[in-house]
């Protein structure tokens, strides 16, 4: 029997690696027969360079830059096989850099980001892929933009990672659907969108590219937009990441899967990890579980897909201490050896 595990991280309580080695260790403990492969897995966003070294190793490389507010950092990037470089967004712009105010939102920029990229292009990159979540930015992108204004990006491929398929301006834009979680006033989100508007019609005009049509690139505030301005393209992260890591090609030959992130709701039916794994599963007709820390009663479109999904706390506590590393860890291998026993009741290949 063979067990695909790939959980994404459960946020300010463990990481998809640390996540995926306690089942596992659960599973060998009860049924050591069992083999289990194990992918750190992210959607595009925060662990999306962690999960790819993970599976490709490579080497960070560290630069001189500026973050979001422009004061002095170092950041890394991973550069695998000397051709493909990996930038965490959020690692340089990232909204944990900042408490989100009327002042940040009109203030932070992507500019920072182009020193990764400068970086990665001198050291003869090919390919660069960018995760876009997580990002404190909503500048349209224009920060990034401004850094590499007189830069050809034209031979090497870009790809944006993203997990949302908003567009640039208006109703669904980056102003008003993300901006108030960055500090955005109305009056604000309203000078900023009428801002992204104009933009659109510009490059509308003069480059004949339509950023309204194209998914993504309200993404982090705009920057999928200027990805796209930059020749790149945009596509969900997950994809890309299980693509690179050949989640796809273990799961043909698997038995069962296991997926899961921190809370499960009707939106992990809109792209995130587990509803992306329980897909593919369903592809090969593999069975999925999901393991989460907290459990909405309206899982939408889950339903459909999953075996069953469980939440992994076993009493009553209070939050901060659910989410305690140790307590999460010791919560989902207990969970993980209750599942597996009814799993492999009366089957013989566990044995």
């Amino acid at each position: 029997m063979k067990v695909v595990v790939a959980i994404d991280s459960f946020k300010g309580s463990a990481t998809s690696a640390e996540l995926n080695q306690a089942v596992k260790t659960a599973i060998l403990s009860t049924f050591p027969k069992i083999k289990v492969a194990t992918f750190e897995i992210a959607d595009g966003g925060e662990g999306s360079v962690s999960a790819l070294q993970s599976g490709l190793e490579g080497k960070l490389i560290n630069v001189k830059t500026v973050d979001l507010m422009q004061r002095p950092m170092q950041a890394s990037y991973l550069l695998i096989d000397e051709r493909l470089a990996v930038i965490e967004a959020a690692k340089v712009v990232g909204i944990d850099k900042i408490k989100p105010n009327e002042n940040t939102i009109q203030e932070a920029t992507t500019f920072g980001l182009g020193a990764l990229f400068l970086d990665a292009k001198k050291r003869g990159a090919t390919e660069i892929i960018l995760s876009l979540g997580g990002s404190g930015t909503s500048d349209g992108g224009l920060g990034l933009l401004e850094a590499l204004e007189a830069e050809d990006f034209s031979e090497i491929k870009i790809t944006g990672l993203a997990d949302v398929t908003n567009v640039y301006a208006g109703a669904e834009g980056y102003a008003k659907v993300f901006g108030k979680q960055k500090g955005g006033t109305a009056e604000i989100l309203e000078q900023q969108d009428r801002a992204a508007q104009a933009f659109v019609q510009k490059i509308k005009k003069e480059r004949k590219i339509d950023l309204q049509k194209i998914p993504g690139t309200g993404a982090a505030g705009g920057l999928g937009g200027a990805l796209i301005l930059l020749g790149g393209t945009l596509e969900p992260g997950f994809n890309k990441i299980a693509e690179l890591l050949q989640i796809e090609e273990a799961i043909k030959t698997a038995d069962l899967i296991i997926t899961g992130e921190g809370q499960m709701d009707f939106q992990t039916a809109k792209g995130k990890v587990p509803f992306r794994m329980a897909k593919l599963g369903a592809k090969y007709h593999v069975p999925t579980i999901a393991f989460c820390g907290s459990l909405s009663e309206n899982l939408g479109e889950m339903n459909q897909v999953l075996l069953a999904s469980y939440s992994i706390q076993r009493k009553v506590l209070p939050l901060a201490k659910a989410m305690e590393k140790e307590v999460t860890l010791k919560n989902i291998e207990v969970l993980t050896k209750n599942v597996l026993k009814t799993w492999c009741s009366g089957q013989n290949d566990c044995q």
